[in-house]
């Protein structure tokens, strides 16, 4: 199975669509900031999803309204707070992300996240969609600081791929007892392919 893997898409519907046009897959997953602000603009968002990807699940970030959550769409499933079996894979979801500086639309705290964590079925193959990468991986920012969730961190070795954004200038791939991948935004035009019959994955860019 081929994985799209986007994040923070920041409302850049232009690039979102090229790169669903561009690519072949077949399970689009997404790591947050579907929006930037604008809650309304998830439905154009949903339209081209519904157009262009066989199937789809999300999280929200912390720039997306929580309520979006609830909104009726066509094409994008947000499994915040779930664990769903997909073939022969179950995901995870963890939207939103740990307090920032901002006080933007979604953020939690600690126990917030292990509360969600705690609560997961785990099964023999697990993939994490979370907006919030686990601290000390592919969290770390321009400025030298690791922003990363601990308690994603102490329950990571129950996932063999973990996907995550929010954090864009750490977009990458680390390749260990695991995948972790931060395909990198959207916005910048940035995106990654995972084929889970060989386990790799490839950063591409729109432009």
């Amino acid at each position: 199975m081929k994985l799209l893997l986007l994040s923070d898409i920041h409302s850049n519907i232009g690039n979102l669509e090229e790169i669903l046009k561009k690519e072949d897959f077949e399970l689009l997953l997404i790591a947050g900031d579907l929006t930037h602000f604008r809650k309304q603009d998830v439905i154009v968002i949903d339209d081209l999803v519904t157009k262009y990807a066989p199937e789809c699940y999300a999280v929200h970030g912390n720039c997306d309204h929580a309520e979006i959550l609830g909104y009726k769409l066509e094409g994008i499933n947000f499994i915040h707070g779930r664990s769903l079996e997909v073939a022969e894979i179950t995901l995870h979801g963890i939207g939103g992300s740990l307090r920032t500086p901002f006080g933007t639309l979604s953020e939690y705290s600690e126990n917030d996240f292990e509360e969600i964590l705690k609560n997961f079925n785990f099964s023999d193959f697990n993939i994490l969609i979370s907006h919030c990468p686990a601290r000390g991986i592919l969290d770390r920012t321009n400025y030298g600081e690791s922003i990363g969730s601990e308690a994603i961190r102490r329950y990571i070795e129950n996932f063999q791929i973990v996907i995550s954004g929010h954090v864009h200038e750490s977009f990458g791939v680390i390749k260990d007892e695991r995948i972790a991948v931060n395909p990198g935004p959207v916005n910048w035009g940035r995106y990654a392919i995972l084929d889970l019959r060989t386990m790799e994955v490839k950063l591409k860019k729109i432009r």
